[in-house]
């Protein structure tokens, strides 16, 4: 079971730039929650510090002094948003199977502002692209590059039932992807269907169409979306069957990932709509929310 980060008053006190007694002030009068450990101390969970943030409309900039990076300076380059330099590190922390300190840096960042599309969009992916371009040049072996995909995603699995999601909408998402290695790029679309107050059906990686079709005609669902991280894992074979299934029942039909990025390929697949980064999709999930 992990045990979920929590800060104290001095902590906050440190990132929000006030005073100790300001912070006892606002849990005591409901303002922040919080809870009391056995000695009577104040501990504040991620989700009480970011629904206080949002509400009042501030980040924590300040320096948290207790954390121990394995570079001096990380919190200054968290604070200040560096994130080439928190890229680096990350990638390291993830190919060195640390995937807990992985998951405290994102959850510094998303302290500081950064939502969960900023922090796939920004960091996460990149550190993907680096690890992909590290293992092509020989800098990283196959099984490395495997790991850093699987630690990032872990991080964020870890980091992901702290996030605050949206009251639930009543709909529902499928999402899945006819290659083997889309593990990170399908969790990502869930997490953020699920942050927006959707159900998400996740079939993850391997799919073919047709099995993707059938869970179309099966469940009620309310927008299909096809990821796909290498075009040379496409082919034509059933696309067909699910296409017709969408269109039966007038269901959005989206793809994501780098796979689609050519435009004839997306011309071979009819689809209603392409998204190259997740920070459009999100926006697009938010109009079919409304």
């Amino acid at each position: 079971m992990t045990i979920k980060r929590t800060f104290s008053t001095r902590e906050l006190a440190q990132m929000w730039n006030v005073s100790e007694s300001t912070i006892k002030r606002w849990a005591d009068s409901g303002e922040l929650n919080c809870y009391r450990t056995p000695g009577g101390h104040r501990k504040f969970q991620l989700e009480n510090i970011s629904e206080f943030q949002q509400r009042r409309g501030f980040e924590a900039t300040g320096f948290l002094t207790t954390e121990q990076w394995e570079e001096p300076e990380i919190e200054e380059s968290l604070n200040r948003k560096k994130f080439e330099k928190i890229r680096h590190l990350i990638l390291y922390l993830a190919t060195q199977n640390q995937r807990k300190r992985v998951k405290d840096l994102l959850e510094r960042l998303y302290i500081r502002g950064m939502g969960i599309v900023d922090l796939y969009d920004e960091i996460l992916v990149p550190v993907v692209q680096d690890g992909e371009k590290a293992l092509g040049k020989g800098e990283l072996s196959l099984g490395q590059e495997r790991l850093l995909k699987n630690n990032l995603d872990e991080a964020m699995s870890l980091l992901f039932p702290q996030l605050i999601c949206r009251r639930q909408s009543g709909k529902t998402g499928l999402c899945a992807a006819p290659d083997s290695f889309c593990e990170l790029p399908v969790n990502a679309i869930s997490r953020i269907l699920e942050t927006e107050g959707w159900d998400c059906l996740n079939l993850g990686g391997n799919i073919p169409f047709d099995a993707m079709a059938e869970m179309v005609e099966r469940e009620p669902v309310n927008l299909v979306c096809v990821v796909c991280s290498e075009p040379t894992d496409l082919t034509e074979n059933n696309f067909a069957t699910l296409a017709e299934a969408a269109d039966s029942y007038r269901i959005p039909f989206v793809f994501t990932g780098p796979g689609f990025v050519d435009l004839t390929i997306r011309k071979t697949f009819p689809h209603d709509e392409y998204f190259s980064d997740y920070r459009s999709f999100r926006s697009y999930i938010s109009q079919l929310s409304n």
